[in-house]
């Protein structure tokens, strides 16, 4: 009952619990003098105890009591009457030892922030209830020319802040851009041939980015780093992002079960020697099976890109007629500005231009979809087709060469020369033909884990949320147009009138 009831005043030790470390500094300071230290080394050999440990009892206050009412549950039956309130009051000290150990993380972290706040030249506010610090790393971040410039990366819960050495203050760091993890954080992975291949793509609301890493290591500890945190945001601000990219995964996975549903076409007849490809590969169901999914992952992303494209024309086109609408409405006419409708009108103006630049940055999102689907159709989708097309070519050699075989067997003459060729064209033709199965089998699963590693799947589900995210917005901007069109002759005869028309219509 004790501990029921004084339990909620064991939080007045939390002020103690994080100035400690600050305590025992200072203490260590002052031991440096002579003086001081001379009178607590008295005082420490009169009461037979250190400073230090006297300095650490009210920590371990709280734990201690932990500590005991776990014992006595252990000890005391279930049937006691106590065992109930005994429970009740452990349950309240696992509370407040939570709530310290809480306060000493965020002590931590604020200090840990504080120090991160002091490398960088001019006000830069870094220090907020919420934030962690997560990493920090130099890379090099891509420009807009393809060249490699160092910049030093700092990543918390919250976002993603780079920097560069600052000219004036020789120890310090300049900062360059902030970038928030909020709903428009997106990270994804560009696939590049060349030196620079250990690329990420990081787009927010404020700035979109390219990051170059020395090594595949580097790049998949931020990459897993950043969309951790990116998810953790995303779920406290209240983006349902989860469910509905698991409704549409759902439906996109549907449509794949119903495009291979109906494609019972043949596999290889397509080729000029693919009859005996087709006979071949149907004796192994699932080598056959894979070899279709190669055709249909190509129909698949060339659909995607097509689609892609359109809705990249439709961002373009939003972008250009906002922007018109919003630079129409811009100007100050003489008595008309403190009419209500123009002023109604000017702001919805600002609401579109606030849209347009939404647009512009998510119009950036959908041409890194469409660069990672082209990369896909030309290197992983091609090399497996073509690996594809080899076996069936040396299907045909095989039917060839044994059909060869035979004929010369059915003779009754004595042609040891030529069945010996034709017995060592037969085993070529095997070997070549077994060599090109298991190249077609790697070249398909190659294909899979390009598409798996490429976040396009992803990456589209993204931009397809983000676009029923902004229905409501392409809505609006919309029917702006619409109202500006009809208005569109008053609007014009309004600049044509005189000051003292504009005053009466004011």
């Amino acid at each position: 009952q004790t501990f029921e009831t004084f339990a909620q005043y064991f939080k007045m030790y939390m002020p103690y619990v994080q100035n400690h470390d600050h305590a025992t500094q200072r203490l260590a300071e002052l031991n440096k003098s002579r003086t001081v230290h001379k009178a607590i080394d008295a005082q420490e050999k009169s009461s037979q105890k250190t400073l230090s440990s006297l300095l650490i009892l009210p920590i371990q206050r709280i734990p201690r009591y932990k500590l005991l009412l776990e014992t006595l549950i252990k000890n005391t039956p279930s049937s006691d009457p106590s065992c109930s309130g005994l429970n009740k009051a452990l349950e309240l000290i696992r509370k407040v030892a939570a709530h310290i150990n809480e306060s000493i993380h965020a002590r931590e972290d604020a200090r840990k922030l504080g120090e991160i706040q002091k490398l960088f030249s001019g006000h830069v506010e870094l220090v907020a209830p919420h934030r962690k610090f997560i990493m920090r790393k130099k890379m090099k971040k891509v420009t807009k020319a393809g060249q490699l410039v160092p910049r030093e990366f700092f990543l918390f819960s919250d976002m993603l802040l780079y920097g560069t050495d600052d000219v004036t203050f020789s120890d310090k760091l300049r900062l360059r851009q902030t970038m928030p993890i909020d709903k428009s954080f997106l990270v994804s992975e560009i696939y590049r041939s060349g030196t620079n291949s250990h690329l990420l793509y990081v787009s927010s609301s404020v700035k979109n980015i390219t990051i170059a890493f020395d090594n595949e290591a580097d790049k998949n500890e931020w990459k897993t780093a950043l969309t951790k945190c990116m998810e953790d945001r995303r779920q406290k601000i209240g983006f349902n992002y989860q469910s509905r990219g698991s409704m549409l995964l759902r439906q996109q996975q549907q449509g794949q079960r119903d495009d291979r549903k109906k494609s019972k076409d043949p596999v290889f007849t397509s080729y000029s020697h693919g009859s005996a490809a087709e006979l071949k590969a149907k004796e192994k169901p699932e080598f056959y099976e894979r070899m279709r999914k190669i055709e249909l992952t190509r129909k698949y992303f060339e659909g995607l890109n097509r689609s892609t494209k359109s809705y990249l024309a439709e961002q373009q086109q939003l972008i250009k007629s906002s922007s018109t609408f919003a630079i129409k409405m811009k100007g100050n006419i003489s008595g008309l500005t403190d009419a209500p409708w123009y002023r109604a009108l000017d702001a919805t103006s600002n609401m579109v231009a606030v849209h347009s630049h939404e647009m512009l940055r998510w119009k950036s999102v959908t041409e890194l979809l469409i660069d990672s689907i082209t990369w896909l159709l030309n290197g992983p989708v091609s090399d497996a087709e073509k690996k594809k097309y080899e076996y069936a070519k040396h299907c045909s050699e095989l039917v060839k060469a044994k059909s060869n075989m035979d004929s010369i067997t059915k003779k009754k003459s004595n042609q040891s020369d030529k069945l010996n060729a034709a017995a060592n064209q037969l085993q070529q033709a095997v070997n070549e033909y077994e060599i090109s199965e298991q190249n077609a089998t790697k070249g398909f699963q190659e294909m899979e884990m390009a598409i798996a590693k490429g976040f396009v799947d992803k990456l589209k589900l993204f931009v397809q949320v983000q676009r029923d995210f902004h229905k409501d917005c392409y809505y609006d901007i919309r029917q702006c147009w619409e109202q500006l069109y009809r208005g569109g002759q008053d609007i014009s005869s309004l600049y044509k009138t005189g000051e003292e028309d504009n005053k009466q219509i004011s």
